[in-house]
């Protein structure tokens, strides 16, 4: 399926999740998790939130979007445990976070530019929970 890039561009920019406060996870793509607009807490929230509408776009494009989106919302749960002090719970939800996403979540090479860039941004993320470091 060829998508044209005004139509992705369109989509992005109606999906309801982006109509929340993206900047917390547009910041973490980049920045390091718990340092300036990256607050771990924050974070989580902002993943909780997401919903189908925010990766139905990736789906679009050949990524298991379902996939992806629980994925993250596993990582939202990893991120709210530590936040809350509980490192064990949340090495159960990273590791389902990561497998998830590792088995399932693949951006093919014939995705549009802006799909990248925004794929990029939720990888920025879960490269984070991959590297996580919890003490159990």
């Amino acid at each position: 399926m060829h998508l044209a890039p005004a139509y992705l561009a369109a989509m992005l920019l109606a999906s309801p999740a982006l109509s929340q406060d993206m900047s917390v996870i547009e910041a973490c793509g980049t920045d390091p998790l718990g340092e300036g607009s990256c607050q771990v807490g924050d974070l989580a929230e902002a993943l909780g939130l997401l919903d189908r509408g925010a990766v139905r776009v990736f789906g679009d494009v050949g990524v298991e979007s379902y996939a992806m989106l629980t994925s993250l919302r596993y990582a939202a749960s990893t991120l709210a445990f530590l936040d809350d002090g509980e490192p064990c719970i949340a090495e159960e939800e990273r590791y389902a976070a990561v497998e998830i996403w590792s088995l399932w979540v693949a951006l093919p090479d014939s995705a549009p530019e802006i799909i990248k860039e925004k794929f990029d941004v939720y990888e920025g993320v879960m490269d984070k929970i991959v590297n996580l470091e919890l003490e159990c």
